[in-house]
């Protein structure tokens, strides 16, 4: 009994369905855009970390290249 008045005082329907509302539909959508467009920044910058700088040898050093200690 405590249910049915709990429900009708939320204006839910018993089977649980309830309408979100343009306003958060808009609001959840537009946070999964923005998450999306993080992730992607996230990956080109990435990316672009691990390509060498301008001018860096892209061999590794070897003991042998380096001079002999005095």
């Amino acid at each position: 009994m405590l249910d049915l008045a709990v429900l009708a005082t939320q204006e839910i329907d018993p089977k649980g369905n309830q309408s979100i509302g343009w306003l958060a539909g808009l609001y959840t959508l537009g946070l999964f855009i923005v998450i999306g467009l993080l992730l992607w920044s996230f990956t080109k910058m990435a990316r672009k970390a691990r390509e060498p700088w301008e001018g860096e040898d892209t061999d590794a050093r070897r003991p042998e290249d380096d001079p002999p200690a005095p």
